[in-house]
């Protein structure tokens, strides 16, 4: 009854614009949350460098090959790649400077020893769990990560032999002696493989154990750093980039296509975001000027019946339903528009050779909980405010 007295006099036409205002915004907020969110950690778990990291070196000129010029960074080359605004973090890639064979001593395949290469970088670049990458003297097993490079050569092998090859769970349970020094002073250390990657050609050890193995079995003091491990802060992959160009510096490439992906597309979807969230705000903003101007045709109707007994809370409450209501069916409706929407995209983005997460979003959730309650919190003092100045009136 109360409902039908009050809403007599509105005006469907600016409902209307308001409702599809607050649509198109979250609907478009939902999607660029999502998808800012799946961009962000695309290639999480796939690979052990942390997020918006790259590996440096020198690009390979003639002089190089003439001795006129070095491959090897100074510690005021590295001090410089610190320095740069848009560089969250630089430290070098730490080789070995002793001899390593690896040897994979395991029934599921035949006898097979290599010799290797083995690089550190210090944890905080690795998307690795602490745990499973501690290493000290007294370790049993040292941690190690494969690059796939080297996996495909074993498979080769295996292939070549006619073994069935590899997976990477079954690579993960093999037994790997790493021999490491000369015959006169030699140590074998029992390994096993935690990860595998990409972005690098050598074996991966704890930091600690590379130092540790130099002091005791190589030359620490002929070690050469002829590579770097940066990391760029969000949005600002594009500045490294150019900066690694003018110093002609180089990457690889895989790398350097995923960080401009996720840095561009990261950019994008921000913007998007919150013109988003912008156009969601001047909708409520809309709509609260539809309920101000609801109250005020209704001022004679509201005194009347706070003069019949009626309490403010309820006539409160009669507002208060109608436009929670309202924001509930259009808020149902972007999500159901969001979920077509998002299989489209993520689709389009697998066409292309992107694989994202299937799961929505915690962004969308967190987007739609926040807009909720900005908008009943709003309405609420709105109507609030109004009904008690009637009753002081």
């Amino acid at each position: 009854m109360m409902k039908q007295l009050f809403f007599k006099y509105q005006n469907k036409k600016q409902l209307v614009l308001a409702s599809l205002g607050t649509f198109l915004g979250l609907f478009f907020l939902f999607t660029s949350l999502h998808f800012l969110h799946k961009i962000y950690n695309y290639g999480e778990n796939t690979e052990m460098l942390s997020k918006n990291t790259i590996v440096v070196q020198k690009k390979v000129r003639s002089g190089s090959l003439l001795g006129l010029s070095s491959s090897e960074f100074s510690n005021e080359e590295i001090e410089e790649v610190r320095s740069k605004p848009f560089v969250e973090k630089c430290d070098p890639i730490r080789s070995n400077t002793f001899k390593v064979v690896l040897q994979i001593d395991d029934p599921l395949i035949p006898a097979f020893n290599s010799d290797i290469y083995v690089q550190s970088v210090k944890k905080g670049y690795l998307d690795v769990k602490t745990d499973r990458w501690d290493w000290d003297e007294k370790s049993e097993i040292l941690p190690i990560i494969m690059p796939r490079d080297f996996l495909m050569m074993m498979n080769n092998f295996l292939s070549a032999s006619n073994i069935p090859q590899l997976s990477d769970n079954l690579v993960l349970d093999l037994k790997i002696n790493l021999k490491i020094g000369t015959r006169l002073n030699r140590e074998t250390i029992h390994a096993r493989i935690v990860g595998f990657t990409n972005e690098l050609s050598s074996i991966l050890v704890p930091e600690e154990f590379l130092i540790w193995a130099n002091d005791n079995y190589g030359e620490p003091d002929k070690e050469e750093i002829s590579q770097l491990v940066v990391k760029s802060k969000d949005g600002q992959f594009g500045l490294l980039e150019k900066y690694l160009d003018e110093k002609e510096l180089e990457s690889k490439k895989s790398q350097l296509i995923i960080a401009k992906l996720k840095s561009a597309l990261s950019v994008l979807l921000s913007i998007i975001s919150i013109v988003s969230l912008l156009t969601v705000f001047l909708s409520i903003l809309v709509l609260i000027q539809y309920l101000q101007l609801i109250l005020t045709k209704n001022d004679y109707e509201i005194r009347t019946l706070l003069r019949l007994g009626h309490s403010p809370r309820m006539l409160i409450k009669v507002f208060m339903r109608y436009f929670v209501l309202l924001f509930s069916i259009v808020t149902i409706s972007a999500l159901l528009a969001f979920l077509p929407a998002k299989y489209y995209l993520q689709d389009v983005f697998i066409s292309n050779g992107i694989s994202l997460e299937d799961s929505v979003s915690y962004y969308l959730y967190a987007a739609l909980i926040f807009v909720s309650a900005v908008f009943v919190f709003s309405i609420f003092m709105s109507t609030k405010r109004r009904i008690f100045k009637t009753v002081n009136t």
